[in-house]
């Protein structure tokens, strides 16, 4: 009798283990598939927005984007990402739009 309690045990102890080691591998794809849906985000919110200020129109949206870029980013290197775009943050806001 004691045996079979024993088997019984050890084997909802495996059950247990395999169950918690699926729901581990479950929550990595999720985990993993979140971070390519806010990735795909970020790249497709970037390049309309990209292509909206390459087309000339929204010249006011893209001087207060650039405005909050000018506040927002404080690396070097991120301002100079944005040096040969319509974002480039090297003109001052005065002189932008004038040709």
């Amino acid at each position: 009798m004691a045996d079979s309690i024993t088997q019984k045990l050890e084997l909802a102890r495996l059950r247990e283990r395999k169950a918690r080691a699926r729901t581990a591998r479950l929550r990595r794809s999720l985990d993993q598939s979140n971070r390519r849906t806010r990735n795909q985000l970020k790249y497709t919110l970037g390049a309309a927005v990209l292509a909206l200020s390459e087309s000339g129109r929204g010249e006011q949206m893209v001087a207060g984007f650039r405005r909050w870029l000018d506040h927002y980013l404080n690396r070097p290197e991120d301002r100079a990402i944005l040096r040969h775009s319509p974002f480039s943050l090297e003109t001052s806001e005065a002189d932008h739009g004038r040709q």
